[in-house]
């Protein structure tokens, strides 16, 4: 079965001179050959994976984690160039998400705009919070970036917010032990806890039609999202409590993830896990993904064909939703 990837990465080479927090990341040097590559490797790997279309994503931390927040912008547009222009006689096969010089809210939705309407890009890809240059960590929840994600509603295309480790500094259990701080663990709950900053903040109340990518079978919110419903109605936070708060909210957290949110499986192989991804999220809000080339087509290929699941659920999953939502 055909199937179109959604969190597919790349890098421009010398990436790490730009971003040095690259070089704490083992599976950066493990896959840094393939990160550059655009078309040899990684066409090959997507047709022993059964992938028709993949779309591409500076790996990361990306413009986020950025040495000099000065050149935010001009790194993001001179990337975005670069993979419009390589991809360009790809496009039955490539396509990619932009990055964005989040720090600065206006020139994001600037060059969101442009990258969608000058470069034919399919959307963009955050990687988490900004703290180019060390600055301290901005969430996208904060008031000074409603008109970005109302800029993203305008133009119906969707961010895909993606991982990447805590914040320097920021104290976690799992601190002293490197192995959890990436895509075994820290990853997720950092992706997830942004997410719910989106949702508690009501942003979703102001833009109702903008649509959020994350990866990672949804990096744990289907599996916690009742918990934390009903934690909040529990103690008291919602209703009258959230609008004295200055976040006044119409759905539960539930609601929005249902509503707001769409989810892939980059990287979760894992058949118990989509099958309560479904029941949570339903099969027109789930995207097959790889997680290329931090993991393998092959191997992603080899599972989904193993899947029980009604024909119109499989190709909804494979390729269905993804062409819906990219006009692919």
């Amino acid at each position: 079965m055909k199937k179109i990837a959604l969190e597919e990465a790349f890098a421009v080479k010398g990436v790490e001179e730009f971003t040095p927090q690259l070089l704490k990341l083992r599976e950066f040097r493990q896959c840094e050959a393939k990160l550059i590559d655009l078309t040899e490797m990684r066409i090959r790997a997507m047709d022993e994976g059964e992938i028709e279309i993949a779309v591409l994503s500076a790996t990361s931390p990306g413009i986020q984690g950025i040495r000099d927040p000065g050149i935010e912008a001009e790194t993001a547009r001179a990337w975005n160039d670069y993979i419009a222009e390589a991809i360009q006689g790809h496009k039955g096969r490539l396509r990619a998400f932009a990055c964005l010089p989040m720090r600065e809210p206006d020139a994001a939705a600037l060059e969101l705009e442009r990258a969608v309407k000058e470069l034919g890009l399919v959307g963009a890809l955050v990687n988490g919070y900004d703290d180019a240059g060390g600055q301290e960590a901005v969430y996208y929840d904060a008031p000074q970036y409603l008109g970005f994600w109302k800029k993203a509603e305008e133009l119906k295309v969707p961010i895909y917010l993606h991982p990447r480790t805590a914040p320097e500094g920021r104290e976690t259990a799992y601190g002293s032990f490197p192995e959890l701080k990436g895509a075994a663990w820290g990853f997720h709950i950092e992706t997830a806890e942004h997410v719910l900053r989106l949702i508690v903040s009501g942003l979703f109340d102001k833009v109702p039609d903008v649509k959020v990518f994350i990866g990672h079978m949804g990096e744990l919110l289907p599996f916690w999202c009742w918990r934390t419903d009903h934690r909040i109605q529990r103690e008291g936070w919602d209703g009258e409590v959230a609008a004295a708060n200055g976040r006044p909210r119409e759905l539960s957290v539930s609601e929005y993830i249902k509503r707001n949110i769409y989810v892939t499986t980059s990287g979760i192989f894992n058949t118990p896990a989509l099958e309560h991804a479904l029941k949570v999220m339903g099969p027109d809000r789930i995207m097959y993904s790889v997680d290329y080339p931090y993991e393998d087509p092959a191997e992603a290929n080899e599972w989904f064909k193993t899947l029980e699941l009604p024909e119109d659920v499989l190709k909804a999953i494979a390729y269905g939703n993804a062409e819906r939502l990219l006009k692919l």
